[in-house]
């Protein structure tokens, strides 16, 4: 997906987020159960004002403390970080847990757009119905939590993977993931074939499913325990 609409997409998430915790803010999020949404809002402030810092150091060796007396707003945060994401270049070093040949500001860029549209729907979610994910957005969210998340930890490499296979396959266009391992790594094939377990529906599902948000309208097939050990790969 293009660096122009993911930056689209940090903003747009962003804001509908905040918009939908204006609702009520002590609506509690249904998949963060220790958060209500105006926790959530603190917790996001704090990540765009992590990320801030991140690519201001321009240091790609070890991650940066954002200013601990910045009192500002987490709409303003949001601003800030997505005019430094949009006057920086995506090839600027800068730090993430990622291995070091990918810690630039465009991982930084996909990261937040994914970043805000979970968690915007998990706002609205909360206050309400929630709008589903875009579809190509959150066809890359798919791409992007097995580029990222299932690979790399905070703490480090993820090394232990299922030994079974699992095929994801959207329904809405264009979008199949065969999902197996070898040699301590993950493997993905973007191919139709059958899996030990196999999941179908829309990006925007598939997507909410592979972060723990999974929706009644998914269609699972096969071995119910498969598709639980590759989910327990989100951290």
């Amino acid at each position: 997906m293009d660096r122009n609409t993911l930056l689209t997409a940090v903003e747009r998430e962003g804001r509908a987020l905040l918009a939908a915790a204006e609702r009520d803010p002590s609506a509690r999020i249904e998949h963060c159960p220790d958060w209500d949404v105006a926790g959530l809002v603190d917790h996001m402030a704090m990540v765009w004002g992590f990320m801030t810092a991140q690519i201001n150091a321009a240091s790609p060796d070890k991650p940066s403390r954002p200013d601990a007396d910045d009192t500002s707003t987490a709409s303003d945060r949001l601003s800030r970080l997505v005019a430094l994401l949009a006057s920086v270049d995506p090839s600027e070093p800068c730090w993430n847990w990622c291995p070091e040949e990918g810690r630039n500001v465009g991982w930084v860029v996909r990261r937040m757009a994914h970043e805000n549209g979970i968690h915007r729907w998990d706002a609205e979610n909360a206050v309400g119905e929630p709008e589903p994910l875009d579809a190509e957005l959150a066809r890359d969210g798919v791409d992007e939590i097995l580029d990222v998340a299932w690979r790399y930890h905070r703490t480090g490499p993820v090394t232990v993977f299922p030994s079974s296979t699992l095929h994801l396959h959207r329904t809405d266009g264009d979008g199949e993931w065969l999902l197996s391992s070898a040699d301590d790594q993950l493997v993905v094939e973007h191919q139709h074939a059958k899996g030990d377990a196999a999941v179908r529906g829309t990006a925007s599902d598939l997507n909410l499913l592979v972060w723990g948000r999974r929706q009644p309208a998914l269609e699972v097939f096969g071995d119910q325990a498969v598709l639980d050990a590759w989910l327990a790969l989100t951290p």
